[in-house]
């Protein structure tokens, strides 16, 4: 587009030496300013600059800036599609950055800046960011943006400012660093030499010294005047008069100049340019429809030729745009001799732009012609197709141009404006607008209207994790599918999906899924699509089908990467849970960069499985490898969204997963107080309720047995697992399993922790989620070596028999090899062995652990000379060293 390419083509004018050698004395600066009223060649001196650096080899992304880019969305948009025309490599990044702004995630600004910036320092070379009209920018946070730039640009990165005002940036800090070049207007004046040159070399104008002199401090240097007197003086029988008549200041000298020049053209000209004057900029066949001329193209290369002050905004000289200051004077113009012409100009403006498919140009004209209820019909129909390809942001932003009442009375807008907020967790606003449409809606009627107003409230209640009404809500939508808007169905369906997986019914959840694949298919954008194939996924993974799961998610986030970008809302969250499922099948590596992926931007954003997974799973990862303030910073991160959204089945995982990270730092007085302060799911009906107990009875076992009371963890933990495998919770049950192996092998409970495992292991090996095992931690690894040793043994009769024993022995060595966190040293270490090597850590005497265990200190003595023989050390403290080394103390 126009706005994203320099002006090439610029006739009428001299070579700036003056000014381009002062610019390049500067050398490498962080920020070129060329700020200055209209009409002093601040855009031509920057073209002429920027020319010279890609000469030299410089890449120069050029952003001529607009009014509507004081929204800092478009602004970033904007921007990055100027950096891509010129930075073809990092064209993949930018395309999904493009697509992630239109999710209006938490900080978008600060990552997609951060993104781009490593992009331009990739490049290596020269790099010039060059804004054109600044001064068109008000918006606090495009300015932030802006400073942001320059507070992280890499050496290589140069920006360039016109304005017809000085910047409000911090420009003394630059100037103190030397990384400043300022222009103002009294440097961009012509001087003497420079007026003698263009008006006498270049247009050729028979002028003496004296005429040049008084000319050039009539107009004070001013460039647009002096362009302006070129043109009155070409045909002029006597200039020395006409010079003479030149005073007052720039404005009123510029309103002499438009005068003379404008009655000096043929009635036709002047017509066209005020016809077209209503736009900012050009194109032929809208300046022939504005004119109501077939020969607009032909017209406007008709300006350009007799430097009517017409300026090409591309290579082809496609579009163009007049200089602001002969454009503010022809509107005044039409404004004083055509009043009731303006209405009916930008009439036909928006509607071209409309037809073309520039919206935000459509209603901002149809705004200037008076018409607010075109503007208003405008954003309407293209409302729910922006809020299908994630774009509601522009949606939001083109309502906010809209009068507040515009569409009081469209409950069509008003549903669309309903969704956007939805979909971007705005609760509030959202309740706000369902309660514009079931006002706008007649008494008793438009059911289709009213059952979709239904969906949006479920839609609001699963965000905020909540099922108690959500099915009664979408049920009508489900059963009038054939005649309702794919749209509202396919949405109704993954609402319905969630309300089976949190009761527990994940057959159902995947059937309806596939009931629905017809309707997400004919919906224009991703965004439900995604979802639904990220639920099928969640509920495939509850039962521990890990095949169809991983089937099921990776369509998902190829899905959203393809149509939406790769860092897009939807890709991150199909990310977060293909990361979850990667983990449990032991690919850790790749499960932490999708969980990175995911959380760029902030993770609370998605129905709560996604936010577990961002958060909880995602500093249990982090902790195994040893990045303990990370993982804490992450759970501390997580705590503070489930407060700040409510969301007590986010709280009870994150604080589930800090009791297992404080109890491995053996910190149990802490880890006591979080298990406390766990939440109870009354205050979630149904199975989210249920899940929230789960996990409170899971970190309350954990308390209890660092505490020594195993006997009261094992039977909270037995309670958990009964109540999973009546529900079909293949997955919670294993994972719950293991930790009561766990438990019972510190009870010296041998044979009923190996059981416990065995019963963990036939599950999750043959579905490939090995890590429900490794989870354990190194208390798992003596119980699983008596497994490995009596693999090949016979069962006793009626018990399943175990995997393999080459599958036994290759999980066993995943957790003594990798000397990782959480890694044991030998898995003959025995519980009691166990219990006397905790003692030893904290410094307990011979006697006091014969005390402890009831037992003598003779039989406290051999079982040190046991633990001393496996560890291979010599003496209380070098055991104690060794254990720690090798993960043997990690769960005290």
């Amino acid at each position: 587009m126009a706005r994203f390419q320099a002006p090439t083509h610029v006739r009428n004018v001299i070579e700036r030496c003056r000014l381009l050698g002062l610019l390049c004395e500067g050398g490498a600066r962080q920020l070129v300013v060329v700020h200055a009223p209209a009409g002093y060649g601040k855009t031509t001196l920057a073209v002429q600059w920027l020319h010279r650096l890609e000469k030299d080899g410089a890449v120069v992304a050029w952003l001529g800036l607009h009014r509507d880019d004081n929204d800092p969305h478009w602004f970033l948009s904007h921007l990055l599609t100027a950096v891509r025309r010129v930075l073809p490599a990092a064209a993949d990044v930018i395309d999904d950055l493009v697509g992630l702004i239109e999710q209006n995630a938490e900080d978008v600004a600060g990552y997609t800046l951060s993104v781009l910036l490593d992009r331009i320092a990739d490049h290596g070379g020269r790099f010039v960011l060059a804004f054109d009209d600044w001064h068109l920018v008000e918006d606090a946070e495009v300015h932030r943006a802006l400073v942001r730039l320059l507070d992280f640009a890499p050496p290589n990165l140069c920006l360039v400012l016109t304005s017809r005002r000085r910047p409000a940036l911090p420009l003394s800090r630059l100037r103190v660093r030397g990384q400043l070049v300022e222009i103002d207007s009294e440097a961009l004046r012509f001087d003497l030499a420079e007026t003698t040159e263009f008006l006498v070399d270049l247009n050729g104008l028979p002028l003496d010294g004296d005429d040049v002199a008084r000319l050039s401090a009539g107009t004070d240097g001013w460039v647009a005047a002096l362009q302006l007197a070129s043109l009155s003086l070409r045909d002029c029988a006597d200039p020395a008069a006409l010079i003479r008549g030149f005073s007052g200041r720039h404005h009123s000298v510029g309103e002499y100049l438009a005068e003379n020049v404008l009655d000096a053209l043929p009635a036709g000209i002047l017509d066209f340019l005020l016809a077209t004057s209503v736009c900012d900029r050009l194109c032929g066949d809208l300046a022939g429809t504005l004119a109501g001329r077939a020969d607009g193209q032909a017209m406007l290369e008709e300006l350009e030729t007799r430097d009517l002050f017409l300026r090409p905004l591309d290579a082809e000289r496609e579009w163009f745009r007049y200089h602001h200051l002969f454009a503010d004077h022809l509107r005044r113009r039409l404004e004083r001799d055509r009043p009731r012409a303006v209405p009916g100009l930008h009439a036909r403006a928006s509607a071209w732009f409309a037809e073309h498919g520039l919206v935000s140009e459509a209603v901002d004209h149809a705004l200037a012609a008076g018409d607010v209820r075109r503007a208003t019909d405008l954003v309407e129909a293209h409302a729910m197709p922006l809020v299908e390809h994630s774009r509601m942001v522009s949606l939001l932003g083109l309502l906010g141009r809209l009068p507040t009442a515009a569409a009081d009375d469209r409950p069509a807008l008003l549903m669309a404006v309903a969704w956007a907020n939805c979909l971007l967790q705005r609760t509030r606003e959202a309740g706000a607008a369902l309660d514009r449409v079931r006002a706008a809606l007649p008494s008793g009627g438009d059911e289709e209207r009213r059952s979709e107003a239904d969906v949006v409230q479920a839609c609001i209640d699963v965000y905020d994790d909540r099922t108690d009404r959500a099915e009664d809500l979408v049920r009508r939508s489900l059963d009038r599918a054939p005649v309702y808007r794919p749209w509202v169905v396919a949405v109704a369906a993954n609402i319905q999906s969630f309300c089976d997986i949190h009761a527990m019914r994940y057959g159902s959840a995947q059937d309806r899924q596939r009931w629905a694949r017809p309707f997400h298919d004919r919906v224009g954008g991703p965004f439900a699509a995604v979802y639904g194939r990220c639920f099928a996924g969640i509920a495939a993974f509850a039962e521990l089908d890990v095949r169809r799961a991983d089937e099921y998610l990776r369509d998902a986030v190829d899905l959203a990467r393809e149509s939406a970008g790769r860092r897009s809302h939807a890709a991150q969250l199909a990310a977060a849970l293909l990361g979850e499922l990667l983990d449990a099948r032991g690919e850790q590596e790749e499960a932490e960069r999708l969980l990175e992926e995911s959380g760029e931007l902030g993770a609370e954003s998605g129905v709560v499985d996604f936010m577990t997974a961002s958060y909880a799973l995602l500093a249990r990862i982090k902790a195994r490898r040893g990045a303990t303030t990370e993982a804490a910073e992450l759970l501390a991160e997580g705590s503070r969204v489930a407060d700040q959204l409510d969301l007590p089945r986010l709280g009870s995982a994150v604080g589930v997963e800090r009791i297992d990270q404080l109890l491995a730092a053996g910190r149990v007085r802490e880890a006591r107080r979080v298990a406390q302060e766990l939440p109870e799911g009354t205050d979630r009906p149904g199975g989210i309720g249920v899940v929230i107990d789960q996990l409170r009875s899971r970190g309350l076992a954990a308390v209890l047995s660092a505490e020594g009371d195993h006997g009261a963890a094992a039977a909270l933990l037995e309670e958990v697992i009964d109540d999973a495998h009546r529900r079909g919770q293949r997955r919670t049950g294993a994972a719950v399993t293991v930790a009561l192996a766990v438990v019972e092998e510190r009870a010296t409970r041998r044979m009923a922790a190996e059981r416990s495992l065995a019963a963990a292991l036939r599950a999750a090996l043959p579905a490939g989620a090995p890590q429900l095992v490794r989870d354990g931690g190194p208390e798992v690894v003596p119980v699983l070596g008596r497994l490995v040793a009596r693999a090949g043994a016979a069962r006793p009769g009626g018990e399943e028999p175990l995997p393999s024993a080459a599958q036994l022995t290759a999980l066993l060595g995943t957790m003594t090899d990798d000397r990782g966190p959480g890694a044991a040293v030998s898995f003959d270490i025995s519980g009691r062995e166990l219990e006397i090597l905790r003692m030893l850590d904290v410094g307990g005497t011979n006697q006091e652990i014969a005390r402890a265990l009831t037992v003598t200190v003779n039989t406290v003595k051999w079982y040190l000379k046991n633990i001393y023989s496996k560890l291979d050390a010599s003496n209380r403290t070098e055991a104690v060293s060794v254990a720690r080394r090798g993960g043997l103390l990690t769960g005290v």
